[in-house]
């Protein structure tokens, strides 16, 4: 009995971290296509604000992973 809930918990911490991986990707390329959007609307010759808005964007993601890690290690306790 107790293996089949240690299997789930297992199955259940796969599919956080899978959707972990998605949002993240999400969020970047969410960042990426607004900095884009931005160079061309402002006609910029450097692409600042892509730069920029994707350089958040990976931060952003890493503290909801970082925060997803934590709270799936206090629970394990």
């Amino acid at each position: 009995m107790k293996n089949e809930s240690d299997s789930k918990k297992k199955v259940s911490k796969f599919i956080r971290f899978t959707t972990v991986g998605m949002q993240m990707a999400g969020i970047i390329a969410f960042f990426c296509w607004l900095g884009y959007f931005l160079d061309k609307k402002y006609n910029s010759k450097t692409p600042w604000w892509t730069v920029g808005l994707s350089l958040f964007g990976v931060l952003t993601s890493l503290y909801l992973v970082i925060r997803e890690v934590i709270n799936i290690s206090k629970e394990g306790e």
